[in-house]
C-alpha cells in the first residue's frame, strides 16, 4: 500500500516510478493511503444498527411511565391550587397549597416548582435510553409534595395565645396520592431495556448479500 499511488479522481493505481500524473486524467498522483475510501467501499460497508433503547420516539409516545408521568404532574401541579386546609378556629376559611405558600409556609413552592420543571423534563425526553437517565431526578421531583405533606400532617400549625383548629381538605390527602404515583412511575420510568433486534443475512437475486436489522 505505502508503494502505490493513486488517481484522486478516477482511482486508478500506479507504482512509484511510473508517473507523476494520472495517464486517463492528467491528475496529479496521490499515496494511496492518504486517500480516503471511495463511494463504492462506503457503499459496501455494513450498516451500523441503531440500538432500540436510542431510537427517537414519537411526541405522542405514552407508554413506559412517559405518559403517566406527564398526566400526573399537571395533576399535581392543578391540585396546588385547591384547598389543603380548613380553618375552623380563630376563623373559618380555606387555604390552598398555594394560599399557603404565599405565607408562613414558603417552603410548600418545592413541591410545585418540581411539578412544574418535571412536564418539561419528561415531555423532552424521546429515547428509552434518556427517560431512564433522568430516574432518579423524576423520582425526587415526584417525591416533594409526599414529603411536604408528611411534614404538614407530623407538624400542624399552632399558636402559643390563640386557639387553633384546622382540618386537612380534599386537596392535601390527593396530592399525596398523586405524588406517591407519580414516584413509583418516575423510578420506573423507561422501562427495562427492549430487547436486542434479531439479525439475518440472506442472498437477493444477483448475488449480494444484505444485512438485515
Amino acid at each position: 500500500m505505502a508503494a502505490l499511488l493513486a488517481c484522486p479522481f478516477c482511482r486508478t493505481l500506479y507504482r512509484r516510478g511510473e508517473g507523476s500524473n494520472c495517464n486517463v486524467c492528467g491528475v496529479a498522483l496521490v499515496p494511496l493511503a492518504r486517500l480516503p475510501p471511495s463511494a463504492d467501499a462506503l457503499a459496501e460497508e455494513p450498516l451500523v444498527p441503531v440500538m432500540p433503547e436510542d431510537e427517537a420516539l414519537p411526541w405522542s409516545y405514552w407508554r413506559r411511565g412517559r405518559g403517566a408521568l406527564l398526566v400526573l404532574a399537571v395533576l399535581g401541579l392543578a391540585l396546588f391550587f385547591v384547598p389543603w386546609v380548613r380553618i375552623e378556629l380563630p376563623e373559618v376559611a380555606l387555604r390552598s397549597g398555594f394560599e399557603l405558600a404565599r405565607g408562613r409556609a414558603g417552603w410548600l413552592w418545592g413541591g410545585a416548582t418540581g411539578w412544574l420543571v418535571l412536564v418539561p423534563l419528561v415531555w423532552s425526553r424521546r429515547t428509552i435510553y434518556k427517560l431512564r437517565g433522568i430516574r432518579p431526578i423524576a423520582v425526587a421531583f415526584s417525591a416533594m409534595t409526599l414529603g411536604e405533606v408528611a411534614l404538614m400532617v407530623a407538624m400542624p400549625p399552632r399558636a402559643r395565645y390563640v386557639p387553633v383548629e384546622i382540618h386537612w381538605a380534599f386537596g392535601l390527602y390527593a396530592s399525596a396520592v398523586v405524588s406517591l404515583l407519580a414516584t413509583g412511575f418516575a423510578a420506573v420510568l423507561g422501562g427495562a431495556l427492549p430487547p436486542l433486534p434479531a439479525h439475518a443475512n440472506h442472498e437477493p437475486e444477483g448475488g449480494e448479500t444484505r444485512t438485515l436489522h
